[in-house]
């Protein structure tokens, strides 16, 4: 089988002369196979002056924690600003791109839309469109196999920074696809060009190929909790611990006052059997109850794809709920009209449906028709195969 080749080494495959003035938007996560960086790449290349980097939320070490801003830095190897797209700015300005002949995109994402990483995407196309500034994107696989559509659409009223794009929560398209179905959706004229992974197909049987998870941000330490993550992330819009700060984020949820043994045993009865449930006890080192123990559940699966992640978390939830009644608490956040939970689903529908006790399946079967009808849509921007 022929090695799978990620969008930068194809493009640093290629011959590059002249001399182009770039901007790379990229994390710890834009790297070859043998880990070298992007930016080191751009700074040595002849062809390249690299006169910025833009940075994402966690910044451009992908280390800083879940929603905290990034203040502007410097590279000290190269002499080259750091600019933060999740500080005061979120969308680079007309000032931030003079002199720049094309912004280099790089970022391994995980196919969820409240990932922020997609965010900072559009804010670039739009940006780059107003500018008249081309975007090159070096692209990378979708995680989650790029098969499955699923999830909540984006309605009217939700849209924040984990809600940028009107797609579903779980939307099955490399980061390139993603580019390319919004330039067609809001009209943009940016002009993208696209260095498509080589040897590489989406598939629920092996949806990560065979290169090193270069981590992209402090609480997605592997492809496994990736797996689990468009469902479990609602969790965050909870007073429950979602996992962060354990050797299982997004895998371990709980909270001291948990009876882990009664929601284990509604929880296994009520998931596909491919997922097991198991109790568990955990003590987070950051974010919520940060050196509390906490009693809850651990979610793992021999399967190499959850199918259903996103109804996964729903039933999480529905379980604790109808096994803890009345102690779930839906908090918000700073600047949002809706409690944050809300915001992560695109909809208010899923918390209100759950307050009313609707089953999972109802829940998300509600929302299919329009979650398939995007699916079929997205088909015209596939750049890979799908099996």
């Amino acid at each position: 089988m022929k090695k799978f080749k990620p969008g930068i080494e194809v493009f640093f495959d290629e011959t590059h002369s002249g001399l182009t003035r770039v901007a790379a938007v990229t994390n710890f996560t834009g790297r070859t196979r043998n880990g070298t960086h992007l930016v080191e790449l751009l700074a040595q290349h002849s062809a390249f002056n690299l006169v910025k980097i833009f940075s994402p939320e966690h910044g451009f070490t992908s280390d800083a924690p879940d929603g905290e801003p990034v203040a502007d830095s410097h590279h000290q190897d190269f002499a080259v600003p750091v600019i933060s797209l999740y500080g005061k700015n979120k969308k680079p300005s007309a000032e931030m791109l003079k002199g720049i002949d094309a912004l280099i995109y790089d970022i391994q994402d995980v196919g969820v839309r409240f990932y922020t990483y997609i965010s900072t995407l559009r804010n670039i196309l739009e940006a780059a469109d107003e500018n008249g500034i081309p975007v090159w994107i070096l692209d990378r696989p979708d995680v989650l196999g790029g098969i499955e559509v699923e999830g909540p659409m984006l309605q009217e009223g939700f849209s924040s920074f984990v809600g940028h794009l009107p797609i579903p929560v779980r939307y099955g398209l490399t980061p390139a696809e993603l580019a390319l179905w919004y330039k067609a959706k809001a009209g943009l004229e940016v002009e993208i060009k696209v260095w498509k992974c080589q040897n590489y197909r989406c598939s629920n049987q092996n949806p990560f190929p065979d290169f090193p998870w270069f981590k992209p941000s402090p609480s997605m330490p592997d492809t496994d909790t990736a797996q689990f993550y468009p469902g479990t992330c609602i969790f965050e819009g909870t007073q429950l611990s979602e996992g962060r700060g354990t050797d299982a984020p997004f895998r371990k949820i709980g909270a001291p006052w948990v009876n882990a043994e009664k929601w284990q045993k509604h929880l296994q009865q009520i998931l596909p059997p491919q997922i097991k449930v198991n109790t568990c006890r955990f003590v987070p080192t950051f974010s919520k109850y940060e050196g509390e123990s906490c009693n809850g559940i651990s979610l793992t699966t021999e399967a190499p794809i959850v199918k259903s992640a996103v109804e996964t978390g729903v039933a999480v939830l529905f379980s604790l709920m109808q096994t803890h009644p009345g102690k779930v608490e839906f908090e918000g956040r700073p600047g949002l009209k809706h409690p944050f939970i809300d915001y992560l689903c695109g909809t208010d529908e899923v918390r209100k449906k759950l307050l009313l006790g609707q089953e999972p399946s109802r829940i998300m079967n509600e929302v299919k028709s329009e979650t398939e009808k995007f699916a079929r849509e997205r088909k015209d921007f596939f750049l890979y195969p799908r099996n």
